[in-house]
């Protein structure tokens, strides 16, 4: 059976999911029956900021990306994005064909990357897609979004064949060798989401004593993770982004919707992500 379909038989069965660690919330009082066996230890992992990637030859539009984050912030049009996917009615966005003639800003995105970037069909949705789309009218240039895999997005914008990249993508000093990034628009964490059989969580209360139970090897955890992002770093270990990883087995999938399909089926004991990610995904 298809997600697709699977998700139209249970619409109107909603369940909601209980608090699992001391005074933490678990998110999600509209969760859909496919995950009516899950919780989220709602607890920041990590502290993150997202920027937009910038071609390094291209200062003055580095500038212009600026002085726009600060305006939209301030004007709370921002704030109002993020609204259309936090109850709201997401917009679609509309992408030009590339044509050298014309006045266009390239985006570099994925398209799989919800709530930040997705696509339904032949539509483009998304915070970043929203927030690119404003961007790009700010700058008077028509937008043109070009969907790539993630580990090439940087190289890509590094070869001048995109001017910008957007993602939900964490500034750090190794991703700053081949873009420019805009000061932060967004600020982000991972969290884990387990099983409610799990108890080896009920009790903590900050990141910490998380890290504690994902230090003990006794414990013998398998943890999903998008591959190649910041939730797979901050598991497995990356000396560039800082983290010294855990004794877990890592289990590294192309999304995390995958990683939460695996994790409904038994195959993993929890997925390591962003948090406003997985809270989207569990919660849509």
């Amino acid at each position: 059976m298809s997600r697709m379909v699977r998700i139209l038989i249970i619409t109107s069965l909603l369940i909601t999911i209980t608090a699992c660690s001391g005074g933490k919330a678990v998110i999600g009082e509209d969760i859909h029956l496919k995950y009516d066996n899950i919780k989220v230890i709602d607890i920041n992992l990590t502290e993150e900021e997202y920027g937009i990637g910038v071609d390094k030859n291209q200062p003055e539009l580095l500038a212009q990306i600026n002085e726009f984050i600060k305006e939209y912030e301030a004007s709370g049009k921002f704030k109002e994005i993020c609204s259309h996917y936090e109850g709201g009615e997401p917009v679609p966005v509309e992408s030009a064909e590339r044509n050298n003639t014309k006045d266009q800003l390239i985006v570099a995105t994925t398209g799989d990357f919800e709530p930040f970037d997705y696509n339904i069909g032949d539509k483009s949705y998304g915070i970043d897609k929203e927030y690119v789309a404003a961007l790009a009218e700010y700058l008077g240039k028509d937008l043109v979004l070009e969907n790539i895999n993630f580990d090439i997005m940087f190289m890509t914008v590094a070869q001048h064949k995109a001017d910008i990249c957007i993602a939900g993508i964490t500034i750090n000093d190794a991703r700053k060798k081949y873009v420019d990034f805009s000061i932060p628009y967004y600020h982000a964490g991972q969290i884990i989401v387990t099983t409610d059989k799990c108890d080896l969580f009920d009790n903590v209360r900050n990141a910490a004593e998380v890290e504690e139970v994902l230090n003990n090897p006794d414990n013998n955890l398998t943890v999903a993770v998008e591959n190649m992002t910041i939730g797979h770093y901050y598991c497995e270990g990356n000396s560039e982004f800082g983290y010294t990883g855990f004794p877990v087995t890592t289990v590294p999938l192309a999304t995390l919707d995958d990683c939460l399909d695996e994790l409904e089926s038994g195959g993993v004991d929890m997925v390591i992500g962003d948090a406003a990610v997985l809270k989207y995904l569990i919660d849509k």
